[in-house]
């Protein structure tokens, strides 16, 4: 019996770790054709919308870093072989060069992994009026989660919530990328020193595992975002 409830708990176990994968995909907006971008965008939704697309879009604006001006669209809580099918692909494809594609170029896409156990509960990270990305590039991954346990465990009063992923395809796969939902730039305060935080739990730990800490901001725009 013991055996049994093993296998399904380790079963449940996989079932929900595949339920937990992202996409990223970044665009930049042409010179001067921002405001077009933005309504083909909005567009290229309403295509998604009365096609009965099931899947959430969130949109956001980087309004710093490295991808200041850019704009971002992901989708999270997917098991992978959502992306085997996704809604008409090739009239998604038609609409999108229709709408969006003439007022942006497409740079990259990417997909993370959610790891729950790492993160808040609180869902209202992602549409949170700040969203403060920070990518660790890491020297050992599994060091580094053990780390995050730390953080976590240190920050969970003090900020809105925040979400933990590690990058699964499309970038360095040493990286891991906290996603902390801020509705004020009061409460983006909060993590103001969040490299200090690392530096001390690092010291204390008596590891050296982060190589390299990138912070960018973005503003959540819900209206390039569609919530089924």
């Amino acid at each position: 019996m013991k055996l049994l409830i093993g296998v399904l708990l380790l079963i449940s176990s996989n079932m929900m770790a595949q339920q937990h994968i992202a996409q990223f995909a970044v665009w930049k907006p042409k010179p001067g054709l921002e405001k077009k971008f933005e309504n083909g965008y909005k567009q290229h939704l309403l295509w998604h919308k009365n096609s009965g697309d099931t899947w959430n879009w969130y949109g956001w604006y980087v309004v710093s870093g490295p991808q200041d001006g850019c704009f971002i669209d992901a989708t999270f809580g997917h098991k992978w072989e959502d992306f085997d099918k996704p809604v008409s692909p090739a009239e998604d494809g038609a609409d999108n060069e229709l709408h969006t594609v003439p007022f942006g170029d497409f740079l990259w896409r990417y997909k993370v992994e959610k790891l729950p156990h790492l993160s808040t509960p609180d869902s209202s990270v992602l549409n949170a009026k700040l969203l403060r990305l920070i990518s660790l590039s890491v020297s050992e991954l599994p060091a580094a989660l053990k780390l995050m346990e730390k953080l976590k465990d240190r920050e969970m009063d003090s900020i809105l919530g925040f979400q933990i992923y590690k990058m699964v395809d499309g970038g360095d796969l040493n990286q891991l990328i906290i996603l902390i939902g801020c509705n004020s730039f009061k409460e983006f305060g909060k993590t103001a020193h969040f490299q200090e935080e690392i530096a001390a739990l690092e010291i204390a730990s008596e590891v050296k595992v982060i190589n390299s800490i990138r912070s960018e901001t973005l503003l959540y725009k819900p209206e390039m975002s569609l919530l089924p």
